[in-house]
């Protein structure tokens, strides 16, 4: 394909950010709308700072990375960072495509991109589904956070088509010397359970095959939250999708997610960068599911387990996991906030959408699934 077939999908160029930026400015009250999340101070530099950017970079070095790292600090306890054995921070140099689990829309990319930036290199382009893009003023935004956009819906012929334009994309990115960061799949893993797409992984191979795919140099990386501040939002999905055999999402539910997501509470998180995933082939099985395994198991290797997990896995009977806790001591006050949370996740969530055994069970299924797939991959 040619640079002109990514028109209608890539971020905007350098020459169109300071006009984009200026744009955006004046189409909300950002330091009424920041204050809340970054406090006053924070939220006034950034919002008299908009109309004063001359590149995508500017943007994100004057812009992005403070209100994120205010974020952080104001919603986390702290994000440690980590590196599979055999790799370490030099290994982020080189141009690569980051697949990581999915659990929160706007945090995920964030969070890997602070990792990449507070280390002294460039942050990711990152692939977005044009489902989140619901007004103009929110595409012009992640398209100054160097977002491309993912067509989603329409036919199969369609999304088949849809998918080679991104695949391509993603390459050209890559040859150019960038990187891209993409979730695992589509849509947040909402019961825990992380798994790598094969339909992914083959529109990645789709023109090139094993030489496609060793030029993308790709290297997952593993988020591990604390504490998910969508918990109850999901917890609600997944009874009503398991009783009615359906779950239809109301308007403005997605943006609800993003909102809680950065606003509500995560305690601790951890980034772990995995190792380079290896073409692989095994004969009677097909490629693309033999490296999505070979994706899985570096995240499943990468969790870092929290006391919750362990906790969760113990409420429901489970006690042949904790072998596989690694050094994770659980303490009083960890058993008083798991059953904190649980009582919080239940008047959320309303009798009225199930039992508070029921939710109380469901929530415990979500959390305790990092530990139960690294237990597997150890056995």
């Amino acid at each position: 394909m040619q640079i002109e077939d990514f028109e209608n999908i890539r971020p905007f160029y350098d020459s169109e950010a300071g006009t984009a930026s200026c744009n955006l400015a004046k189409k909300l009250d950002w330091e009424a709308l920041l204050t809340p999340l970054i406090g006053e101070e924070n939220a006034r530099e950034i919002a008299e700072g908009m109309c004063t950017i001359d590149s995508v970079q500017d943007f994100q070095d004057e812009l992005t990375f403070p209100f994120l790292e205010a974020l952080i600090e104001s919603t986390t306890d702290g994000v440690s960072l980590g590196f599979a054995k055999g790799i370490s921070e030099k290994h982020l140099e080189n141009p690569t495509l980051h697949l990581t689990n999915h659990r929160d829309i706007v945090l995920d990319p964030s969070l890997v991109n602070v990792a990449r930036m507070g280390s002294g290199f460039p942050s990711t382009e990152i692939g977005i589904g044009d489902n989140l893009l619901s007004q103009k003023w929110v595409e012009d935004l992640v398209r100054l956070n160097r977002c491309f956009i993912v067509k989603r819906g329409g036919g199969p012929r369609e999304r088949w088509e849809s998918s080679l334009l991104v695949a391509s994309y993603i390459r050209h990115v890559v040859s150019e010397g960038s990187s891209v960061w993409l979730a695992q799949k589509e849509g947040r893993a909402k019961d825990g359970i992380d798994q790598t797409s094969p339909a992914l992984i083959r529109m990645l191979i789709s023109e090139g095959g094993q030489d496609s795919w060793d030029s993308l140099n790709v290297m997952p990386v593993c988020i591990s939250y604390e504490w998910d501040p969508c918990d109850a939002m999901k917890v609600k999905e997944l009874i009503k999708l398991k009783k009615d055999g359906e779950y239809e999402k109301k308007a403005g539910e997605d943006e609800m997610s993003m909102a809680v997501g950065l606003t509500g509470w995560k305690g601790r998180i951890h980034l772990e960068f995995c190792n380079i995933i290896p073409w692989k082939e095994i004969e009677g099985d097909r490629t693309e599911r033999v490296i999505a395994t070979l994706v899985d198991e570096a995240i499943y290797q990468g969790y870092k387990i929290w006391p919750n997990q362990i906790l969760a896995a113990k409420y429901l009977g489970i006690t042949n996991l904790t072998a596989c806790s690694g050094e994770v001591d659980v303490t009083d006050e960890d058993e008083g906030l798991f059953h904190k949370r649980l009582k919080e996740v239940v008047q959320k969530v309303g009798e009225n959408v199930g039992t508070e055994e029921e939710i109380k069970r469901t929530w415990c299924e979500i959390t305790m699934q990092p530990l139960r797939a690294k237990c597997r991959l150890k056995s």
